[in-house]
């Protein structure tokens, strides 16, 4: 009796631990961590510049974040070299086809709440636009993300043009905002490197990405130096930072997970942990 109950109660637990694996695989796969990071930043952004708006920003972000990069992967599932992400996304294609088009009509309604565009701001959100359209569609048989040692230089440049520029312009804050966006900047870039360093296996040669180039370790250093480059900018900008705990426990954090980041990590260290911890960053700017 006791060993029939012992191996019921193991089969329990391997199939809880199952399920567990496969909710955290779906909440991954479909951007829901890295789109809810981008959410709270633009938010505690936008409070941190004095708008009453921050909520409506915050949610701009996480629901163009969902359909933008769940309409990316859509695109590149079609590609003859494929991940075990893409792998997955080509397996529920229909259902993420879905998730892009309420998402994209749920941000123009956003947008819409938001009131009172400023035109310089609408150049911003075109501009950002441009970037994730052609960052997976080809023009004379190579897109953007392609173009040498541009890749992760495109990634950066979207997210501070949604979650700082735009807030920031449209609210008509222009207080150091080169300053912060260069910081912000510096940070996206830090934090996605190791993203390019799990991509080793995949990326094409001709990318020329920062661990191609550099090599895993020098790419570690670089990540490593840009993380800690936006944390001085900002303690220089905003002095208020300099007693927010918070704000040091998020840089700490990503400082920890790029010393130990390698080939060989998993989705679930990068899409989950190093993009999760954004989220620290962006509640440190309600503080």
């Amino acid at each position: 009796m006791h060993r029939r109950y012992s191996c019921f109660s193991c089969d329990e637990e391997n199939c809880l631990i199952s399920y567990i694996k496969k909710f955290l695989k779906h909440i991954i796969y479909t951007n829901v961590v890295v789109a809810f990071s981008t959410g709270v930043l633009c938010a505690g952004y936008s409070y941190s510049i004095g708008t009453p708006k921050w909520p409506l920003y915050g949610m701009f972000a996480f629901l163009s974040t969902m359909a933008v990069y769940n309409g990316q992967r859509l695109f590149k599932s079609n590609q003859k070299k494929k991940t075990p992400w893409l792998q997955w996304v080509k397996r529920n294609e229909k259902y993420l086809f879905l998730l892009v088009v309420l998402f994209s009509l749920a941000a123009f309604l956003i947008l819409i709440l938001i009131q009172n565009l400023e035109v310089s701001s609408m150049f911003v959100l075109a501009g950002s636009g441009v970037i994730s359209l052609f960052y997976v569609i080809k023009i004379a048989g190579r897109n953007m993300r392609e173009i040498p040692y541009v890749k992760i230089h495109l990634i950066s440049i979207s997210w501070v043009m949604i979650l700082i520029v735009f807030p920031a312009i449209n609210e008509g804050i222009d207080n150091s905002l080169i300053w912060i966006a260069i910081a912000h900047y510096c940070y996206v870039l830090g934090v996605t490197i190791p993203f390019d360093i799990r991509d080793l296996k995949y990326d094409l040669s001709t990318q020329k990405t920062i661990p191609q180039v550099l090599g895993v370790s020098n790419a570690r250093v670089l990540a490593l130096f840009l993380i800690v480059a936006f944390a001085v900018i900002m303690l220089y900008v905003n002095h208020g930072l300099w007693w927010n705990g918070l704000f040091y426990l998020g840089v700490l954090t990503q400082i920890f997970l790029v010393l130990f980041m390698n080939e060989d990590r998993s989705d679930i260290y990068c899409a989950g942990w190093i993009d999760g911890a954004i989220t620290l960053l962006g509640l440190s700017y309600f503080y």
